[in-house]
């Protein structure tokens, strides 16, 4: 059995993780600073205090670095890199700064990206949304929402190393960075898992 360690997990199904094979295989800890959405460790992904060294084989995080004041996410990256174990390995989505800006320039600030499943029912994700957070939580006065930091591939690739994380691939769909970073290269539990090979360094 393997840990999962889900940060900054918020109210999202096991739906949300990527695909694998986490029902039989990988024990989920959710971590997440609000103790309404009842995450199994009330944690806040800078510091992840209450996170063991070393005690997750794969960490998960999607759409909550862009939160964080851009002096905060060193901190957060790094301790992303001294949670997992020597052959672990995180799955970081963001926002995509580059890809965003484009759209909005060629479609308007309003044009929709995709539809989020919220627990009001399904909202259209803008530009606008991606880039600044979410309208709809910003007008109900939820300012964690806001987003802080904007990333692009490059820079995403440079923190995560900086951070100790030995190779780092990002590419980038439907306005989202979608970033794979390994601990170790070499014998990385990811190739395991996906059943690819290294790619050349």
């Amino acid at each position: 059995m393997k840990t999962l360690l889900h940060v900054g997990c918020g109210r999202q199904s096991k739906e949300t993780l990527p695909p694998l094979d986490f029902e039989t295989q990988w024990t989920e800890i959710r971590i997440d600073l609000d103790p309404d959405v009842e995450p199994d460790i009330v944690d806040d992904i800078r510091t992840l205090s209450k996170v063991a060294d070393g005690s997750g084989h794969m960490l998960f995080s999607k759409h909550n670095i862009e939160h964080l004041d851009y002096h905060e996410v060193p901190l957060c990256f790094s301790n992303f890199h001294r949670v997992l174990d020597d052959a672990g390995f995180a799955i970081v989505r963001t926002p995509d700064l580059v890809a965003i800006c484009r759209t909005i320039l060629k479609h308007g600030p309003e044009t929709k990206l995709y539809e989020a499943d919220t627990l009001e029912g399904p909202r259209d994700v803008t530009g606008l949304d991606m880039l600044f957070g979410a309208s709809w939580e910003l007008a109900r006065g939820n300012d964690f929402m806001a987003h802080r930091t904007a990333f692009s591939g490059k820079t995403l690739t440079e923190k995560l190393r900086a951070a100790g994380f030995e190779h780092v691939e990002v590419s980038s769909e439907a306005g989202e960075l979608r970033c794979v970073a390994l601990k170790k290269r070499e014998r990385n539990l990811y190739w395991q898992l996906s059943g690819r090979k290294p790619a050349a360094a």
